[in-house]
């Protein structure tokens, strides 16, 4: 009975987000909208089917995002709204920031062209020890690994044991996600050696043939950054989730030493911070207020001026399953599903 209710109620409430959300209407006070993208990547790209779904958005979605952003908001640099607004300057009634996270070679690949052919603003949030590097993210090993059959390798190691033995033998994207979910309970530190211990590059090799570079050059940041387009903002240095697990030195060093690296390689100066995975303790929120203009977190909102938190910004995460089409798109931009 749930689910046949559920069938009829998600669809009505969708019709009615998109076209009666506080993006389709002008409130008392300006609101921003930050859009949160993680992988651009078209369905034909064999990293497509490597990928959590809740991460990935197609180059022809992106864009009609943009020309829908452009239809219901000002589209403008996050910089710039955070300018205008600590200068107590007016910023417009309904402002949208479009965000990546993490520096992902597929947003040089395929973000950067849709961005360059609308002239889109956006910020990027890159891992700064990691650009120009063969660094992998663990749930994308995870992935590799899982989708292509090395379920009983991953079986061997205690800690992983416990999220896969319960998994059938074809291991599917939506199993992926929940293992990754459930895995972040433990430290990024404790899975990477997980990984380790059970030889991960060699069984990707083994079972996929390698892995293709994650994390664009410091060439590619570097274009994006000079197009004039795209302003870079620290994501750490590790992307490592700032966490009590971390010792206030470690979190001095992801903090403040990405903001030095970034600024060094870009010859520009740094000031907007992201939150990996949007975990943050309360020492790591007062080094971000004390090295950074302004930060945003994943948690899912939009953010109006009459009750703004400049270091602990609210943003809308968008990916295909969500927002393939206007009516979807607009639906998800009114925070309501």
């Amino acid at each position: 009975m749930k689910a046949v209710l559920k069938q009829f109620i998600k669809p009505a409430l969708v019709s009615l987000a998109s076209r009666v959300g506080p993006h389709a209407r002008t409130g008392k006070h300006p609101r921003l909208w930050l859009l949160m993208y993680h992988r651009i990547l078209p369905n034909h790209d064999e990293r497509y089917g490597q990928e959590e779904p809740g991460m990935l958005v197609r180059p022809e979605t992106l864009e009609m995002h943009i020309q829908e952003m452009k239809r219901q908001f000002d589209l403008m640099p996050f910089a710039e709204w955070v300018g205008l607004s600590q200068a107590g300057l007016p910023v417009p009634k309904r402002a949208c920031a479009i965000t990546f996270d993490d520096g992902w070679l597929d947003n040089y690949e395929y973000a950067f062209p849709v961005l360059r052919a609308h002239s889109a603003p956006a910020t990027l949030f890159a891992v700064a020890e990691k650009i120009g590097t063969d660094f992998q993210f663990w749930p994308n090993i995870l992935a590799v690994l899982l989708l292509h059959g090395a379920k009983k390798e991953l079986e061997l190691h205690p800690l992983l044991q416990a999220y896969v033995q319960n998994l059938t033998d074809k291991v599917t994207a939506d199993q992926v996600a929940e293992v990754i979910k459930h895995l972040k309970d433990h430290s990024d530190v404790d899975i990477f050696a997980a990984l380790e211990q059970i030889g991960w590059r060699d069984l990707c090799e083994k079972y996929a043939g390698g892995m293709s570079p994650a994390l664009m050059s410091w060439d590619q940041l570097r274009e994006m950054q000079q197009s004039g387009l795209v302003d870079i903002g620290s994501h750490t240095c590790t992307h490592r989730r700032l966490t009590d697990a971390l010792s206030p030195a470690e979190l001095e060093y992801e903090i403040i030493h990405s903001k030095d690296v970034l600024e060094r390689r870009l010859q520009s100066s740094v000031d907007l911070f992201c939150f990996p995975n949007g975990d943050y303790n309360d020492l790591a929120l007062s080094l971000v207020k004390q090295h950074y203009r302004a930060s945003v977190t994943t948690q899912r909102g939009i953010n109006r001026t009459d009750n703004l938190n400049i270091h602990e910004l609210t943003r809308i995460g968008l990916h295909d399953e969500v927002s393939s089409s206007r009516r979807l798109f607009r639906a998800r931009l009114s925070g309501w599903v």
